[in-house]
């Protein structure tokens, strides 16, 4: 296998499915499915369609739920 062909295969992926990142980030995929349709809206043709969420929008999410549970955490209940 050539060195370009590894490169390529070894790659970190640009999309990720909304399952596979509510997963990574312990929510439900509904929730991710939630938040992402208020935060980055897509075009109406892309209605009934697969996710594929850009790293960018990714980090965004991971970042958005990390806040929410520290959030959470330092809060002390009554």
């Amino acid at each position: 296998m050539s060195r370009e062909r590894k490169a390529i295969m070894t790659a970190a992926p640009t999309t990720i499915t909304p399952k596979a990142l509510a997963e990574e980030i312990g929510v439900d995929p509904k929730v991710l499915r939630s938040h992402l349709r208020k935060a980055f809206s897509r075009p109406s043709e892309a209605k009934n369609t697969s996710w594929l969420i850009p790293t960018d929008v990714a980090d965004a999410a991971k970042a958005h739920f990390e806040a929410l549970k520290a959030k959470k955490v330092e809060t002390p209940k009554a």
